[in-house]
């Protein structure tokens, strides 16, 4: 992701990670010490943190040194937040004459790399065509951009989206455990099932039984390693779950599979990719 935009625009970084500045550096890529730096040096400004706290912290700064700034900037949020987070704060920048956007991706860390991300993005489609500096350097990163409607909608899909997931990963989870523990053979399990009405993204492309994963290497191969934490995915259903309290919508579901990422993450298995459910209902 990062090779595929510095490629195409002068790019300075910034993280407070020194591990990820030095990364940047060996592509070519300016990094600098400060929040400060950031705004003074550019007027397109890419986030992505780690959830509502960490963006208010940063937002909160960095309104601050674009208050010294005349031209206005853009800044492109593609954390996964509340909705509400980035309504106030489309709300503050745009009282500021600056543009807020939330554009949360899809994709994985394979689709970070291959650039070949989704962006939901939360503009409608005039106002992305209007904004014309938006969608170029998404697709830098990415192979869709696609307009959500308004402020926050970006982020209320993405929410949608890992709920969704994360409920179909705990069914193909329970799927394989109760397969094999019958005696069938895993890969011929996940065949059928791929050419089957169960067919789905975490049973094709993430499967969560090692076997399976190692035909295409994906993390649980790599003793879950290497793919979405189990922790991001608790934290966006934590999300999820008290934006459906706000507006009283029932999430049996999305509330069972936040208990049981919780059960895992308290397990210790946070930083593993999430279908390290596997092995939590499998008592491994």
């Amino acid at each position: 992701m990062s090779r595929n935009l510095s490629n195409h625009h002068d790019v300075i970084v910034f993280d407070s990670n020194e591990t990820a500045l030095e990364k940047a550096r060996i592509h070519g890529m300016k990094t600098v010490n400060s929040i400060d730096q950031v705004a003074k040096e550019t007027s397109t400004i890419i986030t992505m943190l780690p959830g509502d706290v960490a963006i208010n912290a940063v937002m909160e700064e960095l309104i601050r040194h674009l208050r010294e700034k005349s031209e206005s900037s853009t800044i492109i949020d593609c954390s996964t937040i509340s909705p509400t987070t980035s309504r106030y704060w489309n709300e503050v920048f745009h009282t500021e004459g600056h543009l807020y956007v939330d554009a949360p991706v899809s994709g994985g860390v394979k689709g970070a790399e291959h650039a070949s991300l989704t962006f939901m993005v939360g503009v409608g489609h005039e106002d992305l065509v209007k904004n014309q500096n938006i969608r170029p350097i998404l697709e830098c990163m990415g192979s869709k951009v696609i307009p959500c409607g308004g402020p926050g909608a970006g982020s209320v899909i993405k929410l949608c989206n890992n709920l969704a997931l994360a409920t179909q990963m705990i069914g193909i989870c329970e799927a394989m455990n109760l397969g094999t523990t019958l005696g069938v053979d895993p890969i011929t399990l996940a065949n059928v099932m791929n050419i089957s009405t169960a067919k789905s993204w975490s049973c094709e492309m993430n499967n969560p039984h090692p076997a399976v994963a190692a035909m295409s290497n994906s993390p649980a191969s790599m003793d879950y390693n290497g793919g979405f934490g189990t922790k991001l995915m608790l934290k966006d259903l934590r999300l999820a779950t008290s934006a459906g309290s706000e507006v009283n919508v029932a999430l049996p579901l999305g509330s069972t599979a936040k208990e049981l990422y919780e059960l895992a993450n308290a397990r210790g298995l946070g930083n593993k990719d999430f279908g390290v459910m596997l092995q939590y209902l499998s008592g491994k």
